[in-house]
């Protein structure tokens, strides 16, 4: 039987990717707020990235990295960062972070699956870009 994921933030990356954006948090990095993290569970995580434009056209995560990060003190002060920012940075800026972060590449359609998760409280990223004819791409888009 499959345990059941108590809460998952979804959040879109739609702004351009700033590498360093977690350096200046205030929070520290406590590795004991992670364990419950750590190594396998028996959860499954499944949804679909996707993101509604202003005109009501909708962009697919297709062939893009989808992180899973656990929800802690320090994980929820760089996600709120990126907010305030409007730039979202890739998770795995930290280096002690890395470890914790689970990755998958969503398919065609944006639908991502994620096995073996410990339950726990995380967020989904995964950046979606497109380019709208005649504007350039966001700074850092590929």
């Amino acid at each position: 039987m499959k345990n059941k994921i108590r809460n998952i933030t979804c959040i879109v990356a739609l702004a351009s990717l700033v590498a360093g954006c977690a350096t200046n948090l205030t929070t520290p990095f406590d590795e004991s707020a992670f364990q419950p993290y750590a190594g396998k569970g028996t959860s499954t995580i499944t949804g679909q990235a996707f993101e509604k434009t202003n005109g009501g056209d909708v962009k697919f995560g297709a062939g893009n990295e989808v992180s899973l990060v656990p929800v802690t003190t320090y994980t929820t002060e760089m996600i709120q960062t990126w907010r305030r920012n409007s730039v979202f940075g890739p998770p795995q800026t930290n280096p002690q972070l890395q470890k914790y972060i689970r990755q998958v590449v969503a398919d065609g359609n944006g639908n991502f699956e994620f096995q073996n998760v410990p339950a726990g409280n995380y967020y989904v990223v995964c950046p979606i870009f497109w380019k709208v004819p005649g504007e350039p791409l966001p700074t850092g888009a590929v």
